[in-house]
C-alpha cells in the first residue's frame, strides 16, 4: 500500500491537476464571496468588550493589553473573523519551562530557560483557544484549539477538572496545556466503585453522584468516572482499550498539500480490488472522484453540494478538531489483510486510518470521518 501511495504521489499530481483545469477552477469572484462571508459573520464580541471584561475580572494582576491584543489578533487572523467576535474569557499568569512556552513544535530545540508569561483562554461563544504567551505578547503559541463549549456544563467542579487532567497528563505523558476536556456529563454511578470494579474486588452498594469525563490528547482519548468531587476517580479501560494508538506518518510518506482552492481530500487505497481513488472537495461545493491509473477516465465523475454545505463542513472539521490528528496514522491490526486505507487531507493537516478499525478510532476523528462521509453521499451529479 505504501509503495502504491508513492508511486501515486510521483506520478500522478500533474494528471490530477490537468482534471481540474478541465473541470475550471473557482472564480475569483466566488473567492471573495466566501472570504467576505467568512468574515462578515454577525459580532457580539469585541476587543472593547475584551477589555471590559478583563477589568471587570478581580485578579491580583491583570493581563497587559498589548499581550491581550497580540492574541485576538493572531486567533482572528487564524479563524478568518474580526477580533470584536472573540472575547478573552480567562487568563492566568505562568512561567513557562522553556522559550517554546512548553508548546514545541515537531523536532524543535527549545531554550531551557525559564519564561514569565501568561495562559489566556479566548471564545467566541461556541468554541474555546487556550493560548501561551510571554509576558509582552510578542512570542506566543496557540495550545489548543476549537473546545466546543456547549459540551462542557458550567458547574463541572474545577476540582473535578483538575483532578482528571492530571492524571491523563500522567498517563499519556503529555503536557496539562497539550489535553483538552471535550465532553462532561453528570452521572449516577451504582456503587462506590464509580462502576469500574476491579477484578475481586468488593463495592460498596451505595449510590453515589459524578462526573464521566472525556479527556482529548494529541490523537488520543481517555474516558474518565468520577465522584462528585474528583478525590476518586477511575479509568474506563473497557472503552480505552479500543482506542487504537497512532504512529507518525513519516514525512517522505505524506501526500502533496492542497491547492487553496480544495477544502479536503480523501485518497482511498487496497482492498480486495487493489485500486486507488481520489476524491476532493472544493470550496465551490465541486466534488470530484478519479480512480487513479485509469487512462480513459471512465471512473471519473463530478457531482456537486451546495456552499452552505462546505461551509458547515469546515466548521464540523473545526468542532471534532480535526487538526489535533495532524500527520497521524492509525495502522490496521496486525495480520490483516484486504483492508483499505483512507488518508484524509485538509488544509492543516492529514491523518491516515483503514476501515477495519474505524470503530475504535477516537471520538473527534470519527466524527470529522462521519462528516465526510455525509457530505460524500449528499452530492448531486
Amino acid at each position: 500500500m505504501k509503495i502504491m501511495l508513492k508511486n501515486y504521489f510521483n506520478t500522478n499530481q500533474g494528471r490530477i491537476f490537468t482534471a481540474f483545469i478541465l473541470t475550471g477552477i473557482l472564480s475569483v469572484a466566488s473567492g471573495l464571496t466566501l472570504v467576505k462571508s467568512a468574515t462578515g459573520a454577525s459580532a457580539n464580541f469585541s476587543l472593547e468588550t475584551s477589555n471590559k471584561v478583563l477589568k471587570d475580572n478581580i485578579k491580583p494582576n491583570r493581563l497587559p493589553r498589548p499581550v491581550a491584543n497580540a492574541v485576538l489578533r493572531d486567533l482572528a487572523r487564524r479563524q478568518g473573523v474580526f477580533t470584536r467576535q472573540l472575547q478573552i474569557i480567562d487568563y492566568n499568569q505562568q512561567t513557562w519551562r522553556n522559550g517554546c512556552l512548553e508548546l514545541p513544535q515537531a523536532d524543535e530545540i527549545c531554550t531551557q530557560a525559564l519564561v514569565p508569561g501568561w495562559r489566556i483562554v479566548v471564545s467566541n461563544g461556541k468554541e474555546n483557544w487556550v493560548y501561551h504567551t510571554n509576558n509582552n505578547g510578542r512570542s506566543l503559541r496557540l495550545a489548543s484549539a476549537n473546545t466546543p463549549s456547549e459540551n462542557l456544563p458550567n458547574k463541572l467542579p474545577t476540582s473535578v477538572k483538575n483532578a482528571v487532567l492530571q492524571a491523563a497528563s500522567r498517563r499519556l505523558q503529555q503536557p496539562i496545556s497539550q489535553l483538552t476536556i471535550i465532553e462532561a456529563q453528570q452521572q449516577t454511578w451504582s456503587n462506590g466503585c464509580l462502576n469500574l470494579p476491579r477484578p475481586d474486588e468488593n463495592c460498596t452498594e451505595a449510590i453515589g453522584s459524578g462526573w464521566r469525563v472525556v479527556v482529548g490528547g494529541v490523537g488520543q482519548t481517555l474516558v474518565y468516572h468520577t465522584n462528585q468531587t474528583g478525590s476518586a476517580l477511575r479509568l474506563n479501560q473497557k472503552v480505552n482499550e479500543t482506542t487504537l494508538n497512532p504512529v507518525q506518518i513519516p514525512a517522505s510518506e505524506l501526500p502533496p498539500p492542497l491547492d487553496r482552492d480544495i477544502v479536503f481530500r480523501q485518497i482511498s487505497s487496497g482492498g480486495f480490488a487493489g485500486r486507488t481513488y481520489e476524491t476532493v472537495l472544493l470550496k465551490d461545493g465541486r466534488l470530484i472522484r478519479v480512480r487513479i491509473g485509469d487512462a480513459n477516465d471512465s471512473e471519473r465523475s463530478v457531482r456537486r453540494v451546495s456552499v452552505q454545505q462546505v461551509q458547515e463542513f469546515v466548521r464540523s472539521l473545526k468542532r471534532s478538531q480535526f487538526s489535533q490528528f495532524r500527520n497521524l496514522s492509525y495502522p490496521a491490526p496486525s495480520g490483516a489483510a484486504d483492508y483499505i486505507t483512507y488518508t484524509l487531507t485538509s488544509q492543516e493537516g492529514t491523518v491516515q486510518y483503514n476501515d477495519i478499525s474505524q470503530n475504535n478510532l477516537p471520538n473527534n476523528l470519527q466524527t470529522a470521518v462521519k462528516a465526510w462521509n455525509q457530505i460524500v453521499a449528499s452530492a448531486q451529479s
